[in-house]
C-alpha cells in the first residue's frame, strides 16, 4: 500500500510543475510536459524565453496549446514568433498571422521549411518579395547567398555587382539562372564581369558564348575565352551579328592565326 501511494505520488511529481521549480528543473522538464502543465510553464515565474523556445520545437504539441501561445505576452517576442510560424502543428490561421511579423532572414527560412503548409510558405515567400527594394545592399547580399524559390530568381534582376557575385556562391543557382543574368539587355558591364571573373561559372562554355554575345560585358573580361573556345564555335561567334565587333575581330584574328 505503502508502495503504491509513493509511485503514485512521484508520478504526480514528474507530470506537474512546482511552483519553486527553479530554472534548470523547468528546462529538464520541457521533453516530457503535457496537457495542462504546458500552460502552467507559460506563466511559471522562473520562465524565460529559453524555456518558450526550446518547448516550441517540440513537433508533438497539440495545436490548441499552440494557438494558446498567441494569446499570451510571449508573442511579443520575435523568436517566439518565428518558432511558432515554423511549427508545422501550428494552426493555419495563426502562423498565416505571424508570417508577416518575422524579418527577412526568417521569411527566407520559412519559405524553404517544407514541413510546413504550402500556404505558409507561399506567404512567406510573397512577403520577403514585397520587402526586396527595401532591403539594404548588405542584406541583399546575405540572402543572396542563401535565397531560393522565387526569391533566387527575383535577385538576378539586381545591378549591384556584390549581389550577384554573392548570387553566384548560392548552391541553389543554377546555368539557366546564370544564363537569364547575362542575357538580360539591361544587365551592367559589373555585373558580367563578375559572372566573366568567377572561377565556377566562366568555365562553362555556354557561359562563356553568352558573355561575349553580350556588348556590355567589358572586352578584358573575355578575351581569355576567345583562346579557350575551340574553332567551331568561333565559326559560330564569328557570323553572329550580336557579337560586338570588337570581340569578331579578335576571333578573326584567332582563327587566321590557326590557319
Amino acid at each position: 500500500m505503502v508502495s503504491i501511494r509513493i509511485f503514485r505520488m512521484g508520478r504526480l511529481r514528474r507530470r506537474m510543475i512546482r511552483s519553486d521549480a527553479t530554472s534548470d528543473e523547468l528546462w529538464a522538464a520541457l521533453p516530457a510536459l503535457s496537457g495542462g502543465d504546458l500552460g502552467l510553464l507559460l506563466d511559471h515565474p522562473h520562465v524565460d524565453e529559453k524555456h518558450v523556445l526550446k518547448l516550441l520545437e517540440r513537433q508533438d504539441l497539440p495545436g490548441e496549446f499552440l494557438a494558446g501561445v498567441t494569446k499570451t505576452r510571449w508573442i511579443r517576442s520575435p523568436r517566439v514568433q518565428f518558432y511558432l510560424v515554423n511549427n508545422p502543428r501550428t494552426p493555419l490561421p495563426q502562423a498565416m498571422n505571424f508570417v508577416k511579423f518575422l524579418f527577412w532572414r526568417d521569411l527566407n527560412f520559412v519559405t524553404m521549411n517544407f514541413r510546413l503548409a504550402t500556404e505558409v510558405r507561399h506567404m512567406a515567400e510573397s512577403v520577403l518579395f514585397q520587402r526586396l527594394p527595401a532591403l539594404a545592399v548588405g542584406e541583399k547580399v546575405l540572402l543572396a547567398r542563401i535565397a531560393g524559390g522565387q526569391i533566387l530568381k527575383a535577385l538576378r534582376l539586381e545591378k549591384e555587382a556584390r549581389v550577384t557575385a554573392a548570387l553566384l556562391e548560392n548552391p541553389r543557382l543554377v546555368e539557366e539562372d546564370a544564363l537569364f543574368i547575362i542575357n538580360q539587355s539591361r544587365t551592367p558591364g559589373p555585373v558580367l564581369e563578375v559572372i566573366a571573373r568567377d572561377p565556377k561559372w566562366s568555365t562553362r562554355k555556354e557561359v562563356r558564348v553568352a558573355l561575349l554575345r553580350n556588348g556590355s560585358t567589358p572586352i578584358s573580361a573575355v578575351i581569355p575565352f576567345i583562346t579557350q573556345l575551340n574553332a567551331q564555335d568561333l565559326k559560330s561567334l564569328l557570323h553572329d551579328p550580336k557579337v560586338p565587333a570588337a570581340v569578331r575581330r579578335m576571333i578573326q584574328a584567332r582563327l587566321g592565326g590557326e590557319r
